[in-house]
């Protein structure tokens, strides 16, 4: 069985017409009607057939079921093709979201030079939430996502290294700057500066709004963290991020919140469930697993 065959009749079921196919591909129409013959032929069974009364091709049930197991075989054939073209130079690519990778990678870069894998690193950055669809759809090979719950998908395997508390964030000159700790339910005044959608930061900052029973006053979203910081520094409003979002060199303050529950942000190594190991991506698990040890 030829996977040619297998694409023009997934694009036969489509277009419901030999002529369609075949300029589709650049073919001549013989070649689709072949390919169709081959794969009934191996089958023993009728694929399509022509509704002379109604002048158009009919998809036998037979015809839907392969189609629909066509679709899987070639979703697979596309990650194998991925996969191989990564193997041949053993580069991997690595989603690393800005907040994590301002608390990770400083740090574990140097251990990545010290054992000669930089050069087999493509970083990809973008928010958790990007980097999981861009697994989802095999686009990266492992990532570091934050999340406020843990991750169930049968596609992926998922390994928690972290977990940080969110916290307020505020100028050294605001009002709450000297407070050790606070109550989210004070917060109610405040005008809000937050991360947006492509971060888990606004779902968290929902469940704590939730929780305190009042409506935010949120002026400013943005997926720029620096951005973020810099209106907290001039007081324009004031933030709610994971507490490692946040470094001394930021001259911002952090406060703890003591409502309890709250979620957590939770760090985790995030890979396809089925993929093949390389001394590459086995060296780079190992080293993260090791540095998250020691970041804890």
């Amino acid at each position: 069985m030829k996977f040619k065959d297998l694409e023009y009749f997934q694009r036969l079921v489509r277009e419901k017409s030999f002529t369609k196919v075949a300029n589709a591909f650049r073919v001549s129409q013989p070649t689709i009607t072949y390919a169709v013959k081959r794969l009934e032929e191996e089958l023993g069974t009728e694929l399509v057939y022509r509704d002379q009364s109604h002048k158009q091709l009919v998809i036998t049930q037979s015809g839907l079921v392969l189609s629909r197991h066509i679709s899987n075989i070639l979703k697979e054939l596309a990650v194998a093709v991925t996969e191989i073209d990564r193997l041949k130079d053993e580069t991997l690519d690595f989603g690393l979201p800005p907040i994590i990778g301002n608390f990770y990678f400083p740090k574990l870069s140097s251990y990545l030079f010290q054992n000669n894998l930089m050069r087999h690193i493509h970083l990809v950055d973008g928010g958790s939430h990007d980097l999981y669809r861009l697994l989802r759809h095999s686009k990266i090979d492992l990532a570091l996502l934050g999340t406020i719950e843990p991750i169930h998908d049968d596609e992926l395997t998922s390994e928690l290294l972290v977990e940080k508390n969110f916290v307020i964030v505020v100028s050294p000159e605001h009002h709450l700057a000297k407070r050790k700790e606070l109550a989210f339910s004070e917060l109610k005044e405040e005008l809000f500066v937050l991360l947006n959608e492509h971060y888990v930061h606004p779902a968290a900052f929902k469940m704590m709004t939730q929780q305190a029973h009042f409506e935010p006053q949120i002026i400013y979203q943005n997926n720029n963290l620096n951005i973020l910081k810099g209106m907290i520094r001039e007081k324009i409003g004031i933030g709610f991020l994971a507490e490692l979002a946040v470094s001394s060199e930021d001259n911002l303050v952090t406060i703890p919140i003591i409502d309890q529950p709250q979620p957590t942000f939770m760090i985790s190594l995030v890979q396809r469930e089925q993929v093949l190991d390389t001394v590459v991506r086995g060296q780079l698990i190992e080293l993260i697993r090791e540095f998250s040890q020691q970041k804890n």
